[in-house]
């Protein structure tokens, strides 16, 4: 009987707080036969369809930082860029929209819909996220782009020998967040110190994400209850 009460109680907890089993989308880009395709998936595991109008903003910089023109292409399922030249670092901006967190689960929609479709919001948020991935050493990658939520490596990772340790500063409208936690694709985690940073050790080659996410107060009579943000730095170890 008290494991039953007790599995009730958590299950109703997890109802109530909107928590979700599976994983959070990453977000990325990686290089297809001269062309590059921002993914949203898992990465290292899978890439799922999405809305290429939700990806609001696509930049490209070459090794000295400088940009690099872009062609766009919107296919059905994913939005696809074709550069003019060489691609050290290109970052991306997604607005993914209205979210809720109800007690039947997180839903694509807003309260107002949520509401009408009878269920219950436990919380009514919008997702944005911002990503980096890094192709070639730049003489940007340690500094920011000027991402309103950036992961920002104090050394460039392209060029990092395995097993070396290396932070990585995590920022806010340009300023230092603290006690905010990072993970990476490969089971690590820790928070920001007092400066914003954290350090973490790569021992294999191979792809490496790290993530982490904000989130704000919404403003009054918004229909929020806050604005939900992520930011994704991917690199390749070799």
């Amino acid at each position: 009987m008290k494991r039953t009460l007790l599995w009730m109680w958590m299950t109703l907890v997890i109802l109530l707080t909107g928590v979700q089993t599976g994983y959070s989308h990453h977000l990325w880009v990686f290089e297809e036969t001269g062309s590059f395709i921002v993914a949203r998936g898992h990465i290292l595991e899978r890439v799922d369809d999405y809305d290429p109008h939700k990806i609001s903003e696509i930049k490209g910089f070459d090794q000295t930082g400088a940009p690099v023109l872009l062609e766009r292409k919107d296919e059905a399922s994913r939005a696809v860029v074709f550069p003019d030249k060489p691609v050290a670092i290109m970052s991306v901006r997604s607005e993914w929209g209205d979210r809720v967190n109800t007690t039947r689960g997180k839903k694509l929609m807003n309260r107002q819909t949520a509401e009408a479709a009878g269920l219950t919001v436990v919380k009514a948020f919008t997702s944005t996220q911002f990503s980096k991935t890094l192709f070639a050493p730049s003489e940007i990658s340690t500094r920011a782009l000027g991402l309103r939520f950036e992961l920002v490596p104090n050394a460039d990772p392209v060029v990092l020998a395995p097993g070396t340790p290396i932070s990585f500063k995590l920022l806010f409208d340009g300023k230092p967040l603290t006690g905010v936690l990072i993970l990476t694709n490969d089971e690590q985690e820790s928070k920001t110190d007092v400066n914003g940073a954290a350090e973490f050790t790569f021992e294999k080659n191979g792809v490496h994400l790290l993530y982490a996410t904000h989130k704000i107060p919404a403003e009054a009579d918004s229909g929020l209850d806050f604005l939900k943000f992520m930011t994704f730095l991917t690199f390749e170890v070799k």
